[in-house]
């Protein structure tokens, strides 16, 4: 299968690495480890590197001499770090943690090309568990 699926709760150690849930590991097996993690509004987002370079192309689009483009340019860029699943394990770098509201636990839920990553208390609000 070539999407992420299901809603996994995980742990963070205190390097902020975690575990990929088995079936989430296996789809980005078939991606490769490079990914994209992006800060959205209190959660994160993660891209495998093929996804992340489909939606540049569509954000390509837009004109970096217009305001408002730029401007949604550079919100989307300045929040998005590279990544990588080493050893079945992703580390999130301190600074999208902290903006995810994320320390000890979080939540993972599939959105078939990319999966998203939450605080229990964020994925509450949404309407989430």
């Amino acid at each position: 299968m070539n999407s992420f699926l299901g809603t996994y709760n995980i742990s963070l150690d205190d390097k902020g690495r975690f575990n990929v849930p088995s079936k989430f590991r296996g789809t980005l097996e078939q991606f490769g480890p490079q990914l994209v993690v992006c800060a959205m509004d209190h959660f994160l987002v993660v891209f495998p590197q093929k996804e992340w370079a489909e939606n540049e192309t569509k954000l390509s689009g837009l004109n970096a001499f217009d305001k408002e483009d730029r401007n949604r340019l550079r919100e989307f860029y300045s929040r998005a770090t590279e990544c990588e699943m080493k050893s079945g394990k992703i580390l999130l770098p301190v600074n999208l943690r902290e903006v995810a509201g994320l320390n000890k636990e979080a939540i993972l839920v599939g959105m078939s090309k990319t999966f998203e990553i939450w605080s229990p208390e964020g994925w509450a609000k949404q309407g989430g568990g």
